[in-house]
């Protein structure tokens, strides 16, 4: 074997194993290409068929493995080595020497920029499908954030129907039947129907907390619902049930309750009845009085009482989740909301202004 065949035995070697570590190492193994293939031009001194595909790949793959300026600068080179190994071969025909090296360094130019227009396209739709995958794993945790804080939201609404329902019921039957233990002996026809309105209060609160353990076993709460939700419409029949007690409560209705939206009228239904649950709980026998005001595009709701000669400021259970729900109803229809002492008649006020939407 010749010196030029082991030298071109161990360029084809070398190649081989550097364009296996490519991906790897494509940095490296471009070196390595580079420096045998320098060594192809001197000691083989022709052009070859294993050259020019080492070559072509070496281009693609400056594209496709390596970040700028490191692509553009063995592009660079790649370029400047194919003329050189066209201008420095040996070339037939020697009278016309200088057209036939034109012909070749023009093939090898456009074949080396073919090979590099595929790398970048390669490297383009590489880009692209990493792209989309990102996003999609992106929106994913998106909508698992989403339905995260839907369910705490849903949980949260519950809570609160809950406690709006059992808080109000309760309270009014302990006051009810509180009533009907005073009066049973003195007056058997009022202790009657104090106990009629403890049933008819039992029975509701029971369709209303079924209603809300069904939301919680659909998709929709409109599939769960049995019964009409209440409105500001039913605010009368409300205080009518608290007649037997010793908590006298006027209402003042100005304008047309049926005007109000049934979103706007369920949040407003639930504030006057948590309200007047707090004065029966904390203000028993104070006298209060409960003012809806209907304007085109918003009510106005005014729950106040008198003192009692107790504070109402301290709750026995110190957590103000009453209050807190109140807020949350009166926030999410961007409406407003406040309640403290008032400090003219030392009672309590609750005010809340709850808008909407023209249709």
């Amino acid at each position: 074997m010749t010196y030029e065949q082991t030298a071109y035995s161990i360029i084809v070697f070398g190649c081989s194993v550097a364009l296996i570590f490519r991906r790897m190492r494509p940095r490296l193994s471009l070196a390595v290409i580079g420096v045998l293939l320098v060594l192809h031009l001197v000691t083989v001194q022709e052009l070859t068929l294993f050259a020019g595909a080492v070559c072509l790949i070496a281009a693609y793959t400056t594209q496709t493995q390596l970040f700028a300026p490191w692509r553009w600068g063995y592009v660079a080179v790649i370029y400047v080595g194919a003329a050189a190994a066209v201008l420095t071969s040996s070339t037939p025909a020697a009278d016309t020497e200088w057209k036939v090296r034109l012909v070749i360094a023009a093939a090898a130019a456009a074949l080396v920029t073919v090979a590099v227009l595929a790398g970048t396209v390669r490297r383009t739709r590489k880009a692209r499908y990493e792209d989309a995958l990102e996003r999609a794993a992106v929106l994913e945790a998106r909508q698992a954030v989403e339905r995260r804080l839907a369910a705490v939201e849903e949980r949260t609404r519950i809570a609160r129907e809950m406690h709006d329902v059992l808080g109000h019921s309760l309270n009014t039957i302990a006051v009810q039947a509180e009533g009907a233990r005073c009066v049973i002996n003195t007056d058997p026809d009022r202790a009657d129907q104090a106990l009629a309105v403890i049933g008819r209060l039992s029975r509701t609160a029971v369709d209303d907390v079924r209603d809300l353990i069904n939301v919680l076993g659909t998709d929709h709460d409109t599939e769960a619902l049995t019964r009409p939700t209440p409105s500001l419409r039913e605010i009368g029949a409300l205080i009518s049930e608290l007649q037997h007690t010793r908590a006298p409560i006027r209402l003042h209705v100005d304008g047309d309750l049926g005007a109000v939206p049934d979103q706007v009228g369920l949040a407003g239904y639930r504030i006057v009845q948590e309200s007047i649950t707090n004065v029966l709980k904390h203000a028993y026998g104070a006298a209060a009085s409960v003012r809806i005001v209907v304007h085109d595009r918003a009510v106005d709701l005014t729950i106040h009482n008198t003192s009692t000669g107790q504070s109402q400021t301290t709750r026995r259970d110190g957590s103000h989740q009453g209050i807190i729900g109140m807020q949350e109803r009166a926030r999410a229809l961007d409406g407003t909301f406040t309640a403290g002492p008032d400090p003219n008649t030392g009672g309590w006020c609750v005010s809340a202004s709850l808008p909407w939407r023209q249709p």
